[in-house]
This record gives C-alpha cells, sequence and structure tokens, in this order.
C-alpha cells in the first residue's frame, strides 16, 4: 500500500512536474458533419464495450412562442414513443429491451438532449434507434393524451415546492412578457391542452439536422461511424426554407425590486440578490472570471467562506453563475436563521465591493482554483458516456470553440480579471432581492410577504403558493 506521503509527492509532481503543460487539454473530440446539416462528435475510447449516443438540438424555451410554453418539454417525452418503424409503444419498449438501452432526455431554456447507453456490438442498431425517433415520431393521439397527464404531474410536483411562484415572479420582472422563453416548465393551462399539429410545429421549426448534432462516445472504430451515421440520418432533412428562430429580445435589466415569499413550508431563510450576467458566446471572458470568482468564494481558506459559513453566520452562502447564451443571471446568495438574516445581509451587501479589491484573494487560492478545476475536468474526460452529455451541453448552448479553450481560458483569468468582472456586473449595478421563508420567520424578522400584488400584476397561476 503507497504511503499517503509518497501518493502527496507523485501528485505534486503530476501536477507541476510539467509547469504549464499541466494545462494543455487535448482535443479528446472528433467533429464532422453531413451534406445535410447534422454535426457528427465523436470521443472514442475503448475501456467498456459499452456506446452512448447523444442527440444535441439547439432548442427549449429560447425556441418557443407565448402559445408553445413547455411543449418543447413535452415533445421530450413523446420522442420516447412510437415511429414509423416501431408504431406503437409496446413495440418501442420491446426494442429497448433488445439492444439493452437505458435512457433519458432533458430540456432546458438553450438545449435539448436526448440520449442512451447500450452495448457497443448495437452501435448500428442504436443509431437507427435515434434516428427513428428524431425523424419519423408518429406522435399518437393516445399517447400524447397519456404524456400530457405525465408532463402535467411534473408541473404540480415543481409547483409545490416553496420557491416555485417566487422563482416565476422574479422571471417575470426580469423578462417582461418574452419570460417564457427562459421557462421550459411551460403553463399547465397551455400542456393540458396541446396538440399533435403544435407538435409538430415544433419538429418542423427545431428538430431539424441543422439544429442538431448526433454525439457518440465509447467503443467503436472511428472508421466507420460516420458512414453509419449517414446510413441511418442521411435521409433525414431540413424543411424547404428552413431558418433558425432568432433569438429573443429582451428588455432592459429592471430597476431594483424587493420580493418578500413566504410558504409553510420553507425552512431557514433564503435572500438572492440577483443581477444581470454575462451571455456566454457574446461575453466569453467574463463567463471564465464568473467561475473563477464562484470556486474563490467557495474555497475553504478563503476571507469570504471563513466570515460567513465558518463563522456560523450562514449555512450557505456565496455566487451563482449558469453558462448560458441568449440570457444569463448572477445570483449572490445567503441562507440563515431568521435571527441572524439582518445582520449577514447587511454584511453580504458591503462584502461584494470587496471581491474587487486587490488583497481580498490571494495568488495561491486562484491557483489552487483552477488546479481544482483542471483535475474535475481530467476526471470528466475519464467518463466517456458522462462526458459527451456535457459536450452537448456546451455545443448547444456555447458553441465547441468556446469550449475547446475552456480550461485555457481559466489558466489565463488572473484576480484583476475577476475584480473587473466585479465592477463590471455587482459593483453600484441595479438587482432584484427576493426573501424566502416561513410566516413565523418573517414576523422574527419583522417582515411582510407582498408576493400577491405580482401574483396578481403577472396573472400567475400561483400553483405553489401555500401560506
Amino acid at each position: 500500500m503507497m504511503k499517503a506521503s509518497s501518493f502527496l509527492n507523485i501528485l505534486i509532481m503530476f501536477l507541476f512536474g510539467f509547469g504549464s503543460n499541466i494545462y494543455a487539454v487535448s482535443k479528446a473530440y472528433k467533429v464532422e458533419k453531413l451534406p445535410t446539416g447534422l454535426e457528427i462528435i465523436s470521443i472514442e475510447s475503448h475501456k467498456v464495450p459499452l456506446v452512448t449516443i447523444v442527440l444535441a438540438v439547439k432548442a427549449g424555451g429560447m425556441t418557443e412562442t407565448a402559445d408553445i410554453d413547455g411543449l418543447t418539454h413535452l415533445w421530450e417525452h413523446m420522442f420516447f414513443k412510437g415511429n414509423k418503424r416501431l408504431p406503437d409503444q409496446e413495440a418501442f419498449k420491446k426494442r429497448i429491451r433488445q439492444l439493452g438501452i437505458v435512457y433519458n432526455g432533458d430540456t432546458s431554456a438553450e438545449k435539448v438532449r436526448y440520449y442512451f447507453t447500450l452495448p457497443a456490438a448495437f452501435l448500428d442498431e442504436g443509431l437507427q434507434f435515434m434516428a427513428d425517433a428524431i425523424s419519423t415520431p408518429l406522435l399518437d393521439e393516445k399517447e400524447l393524451a397519456k404524456e400530457r397527464h405525465v408532463v402535467m404531474d411534473e408541473y404540480d410536483r415543481a409547483a409545490s415546492s416553496p420557491g416555485f411562484d417566487l422563482g416565476r415572479i422574479r422571471q417575470k420582472l426580469i423578462y417582461g412578457d418574452q419570460s417564457y422563453r427562459r421557462d421550459p416548465l411551460g403553463q399547465r393551462p397551455i400542456i393540458a391542452k396541446a396538440s399533435r399539429k403544435q407538435l409538430l410545429r415544433i419538429k418542423d421549426e427545431v428538430f431539424v439536422p441543422s439544429n442538431s448534432a448526433i454525439m457518440v462516445a465509447g467503443d467503436f472504430e472511428p472508421k466507420v461511424l460516420k458512414a453509419l451515421v449517414n446510413k441511418h440520418f442521411g435521409s433525414w432533412k431540413d424543411p424547404k426554407d428552413w431558418k433558425p428562430i432568432p433569438a429573443a429580445k429582451f428588455q432592459p435589466f429592471p430597476k431594483p425590486e424587493t420580493i418578500v415569499f413566504t410558504h409553510k413550508q420553507a425552512r431557514n431563510v433564503s435572500i438572492q440578490m440577483t443581477y444581470e450576467g454575462p451571455k456566454a458566446r457574446s461575453q466569453p471572458e467574463d463567463s471564465f472570471a464568473a467561475d473563477i470568482l464562484i470556486s474563490l468564494l467557495n474555497h475553504r481558506s478563503s476571507k469570504f467562506y471563513k466570515k460567513f459559513v465558518d463563522s456560523g453566520l450562514c449555512f450557505d452562502a456565496g455566487l451563482g453563475y449558469f453558462t448560458q447564451s441568449q440570457a444569463a443571471l448572477i445570483d449572490v446568495y445567503l441562507t440563515t436563521s431568521a435571527e441572524k438574516a439582518n445582520k449577514a445581509l447587511t454584511m453580504l451587501k458591503a462584502e461584494v465591493p470587496e471581491w474587487a479589491k486587490p488583497k481580498y484573494f490571494t495568488n495561491v487560492e486562484l491557483e489552487d482554483v483552477k488546479r481544482s478545476l483542471l483535475i474535475n475536468h481530467k476526471r470528466e474526460l475519464n467518463k466517456p458516456s458522462a462526458f459527451i452529455k456535457t459536450l452537448a451541453f456546451w455545443w448547444a448552448i456555447t458553441g465547441l470553440d468556446y469550449y475547446g479553450t475552456y480550461i485555457d481560458s481559466l489558466r489565463k483569468t488572473t484576480l484583476k480579471d475577476v475584480a473587473k468582472f466585479v465592477n463590471k456586473y455587482l459593483v453600484k449595478k441595479d438587482y432584484i432581492t427576493t426573501y424566502l421563508m416561513s410566516p413565523d420567520e418573517a414576523k422574527t424578522m419583522k417582515l411582510k410577504d407582498n408576493s400577491k400584488k405580482y401574483i396578481a400584476k403577472f396573472k400567475l397561476a400561483s400553483g405553489g403558493t401555500s401560506k
């Protein structure tokens, strides 16, 4: 058994022995394209005799209109139903059993992914299975009626969470009448009345080769993959004169407002200050700085972590940023008790400008953060079935040019870049403040729930409100 000290020495040699080469990331994937516009992205790995196939699409809330809000997610459910080759659900399930497929899918504001893993010996059949599902779906009325109820059940589960209505109020304040384009879950009444005609419209508008990529990772021969993809997907064509749906034009970020929302099932006090954030495709350097800042604040030796978490002032505190390209938000947040919440919020507001000062973070912390991000990336590369799904996310949202330089861009990010980010997006910038707590905690803090006026103003169904 290797001694811990010996192992540590070897790890240090691995990480530091090659200087800046530690950050060199070889291109682990290959990109090709069919004449139809369908991209093929592949990762070859012969570790285990499995392959994972992903269909990624640049779609989601961002490609919907108000009358089909949430129906791209419903389409996800119908994707795993019958098609021309497998005409009913029983035939579909039988084929899944025959091929040993484990499958799933997800829909968000800016991407759709359908994926499954199966034995590598069935790669040909697996590609056919995926091609049939996307190119010749039946969208059977009986199956649609069943899936409407399944999706409405998902909606109801989401609506029962304490912060559901608060999240929708925040979306409405920030995005106005275009808020549905950031909301893949959609509206329950629209889901309840969804028609086959609406789903066929979505198919023709976004589920087309020029808007999609087929991704394969695992045990396959690169020389035959493109031929197999062409064999099964070559007949799948864009509709005549197809064009991508233009990006939404959102209203300017709103002036400051404060929403106090109480829910009897809420535990502790959650406070969030939401700012406008960088769009990754057009502001990539700022998005890299955001990722570094998040990790710096979470560093166990940082001033911030010691002051807000180690001290016991908060159960959790930090900054959140989810990489998006059409619209993005930054959340500065904390969770604490009602007795400590006012003090914690006052301190947090005062702390944000400090993040831009030269000695707030150290170079040692910065290098720790970069190392940690690199190691996580290296681990991810060693799990092809998971990595190909991650790659699908980046392909759809930022493009692979962004992702291909991601680690190197993080390496080049300095504390001055972080300070610049803080000043550009947080210091003296407008933000929306939201409080989520129980009615009793609101009394302790001497705050009044003011959410009803927003629910009325935005005509929300208030599915999750439980006073």
